[in-house]
């Protein structure tokens, strides 16, 4: 379940993504750059030639889980990257030495964290202003062949919050938006998910 292509969706920003049979969807990887390195969000593996030439453009600042689901491959990330692992929630998280989101200082970077709760456990977006930009965990989704679509039910711990805590991230501006699971939208991106609730 390795990724074999690093893409740019937009300026400043990487991805990488695969299907995973086992999960029966597509798993997508982001970094997204700042002046302190790249902000490395829910990574899943990536061929060699991809980690090195991601960390040859600049160095890792940390990697950010979106969610307790999505520790993925951070490890070997974390040891690739010679950076640490932040999480909303880092007793809930299911590898060691996880550090607590606040200590990650993302203010320094230019982004800022926004609390999703009602989807999956400890879920977040991370909103970098000077982009424009969001970055989602599982609270919204664009797989392939299928419409863009706020978290599907069965998965929330409380899909009327997630609604509620959708709305109040709507209140940011932001032209664009990238997921954990799909295909990134580039420009337009606030509009077409306020239309969802």
């Amino acid at each position: 379940m390795t990724a074999f292509q690093l893409v740019q969706p937009l300026p400043g920003v990487r991805q990488w993504a695969t299907y995973s049979p086992s999960h029966r969807v597509e798993l997508t990887s982001h970094a997204v750059g700042t002046p302190a390195g790249w902000w490395i969000f829910d990574p899943i593996p990536l061929a060699p030639a991809g980690v090195e030439q991601l960390l040859r453009e600049q160095p890792a600042c940390g990697i950010l889980l979106t969610n307790q689901n999505h520790a993925r491959a951070a490890v070997a990330w974390r040891h690739r990257g010679d950076c640490q692992i932040f999480s909303p929630d880092p007793a809930g998280c299911p590898v060691p030495d996880v550090a607590p989101l606040a200590s990650a200082n993302l203010v320094a970077t230019g982004a800022e964290t926004v609390s999703l709760e009602g989807g999956a456990p400890a879920e977040m977006a991370v909103f970098f202003p000077a982009i424009s930009l969001v970055v989602f965990g599982d609270a919204v989704v664009h797989l392939p062949g299928r419409s863009l679509e706020i978290l599907p039910d069965r998965y929330c711990t409380d899909p009327a919050r997630l609604r509620r805590e959708l709305a109040k991230l709507l209140a940011r501006p932001f032209d664009h938006a990238l997921f954990a699971h799909g295909h990134p939208l580039t420009g337009d991106a606030r509009r077409r998910i306020k239309a969802l609730l």
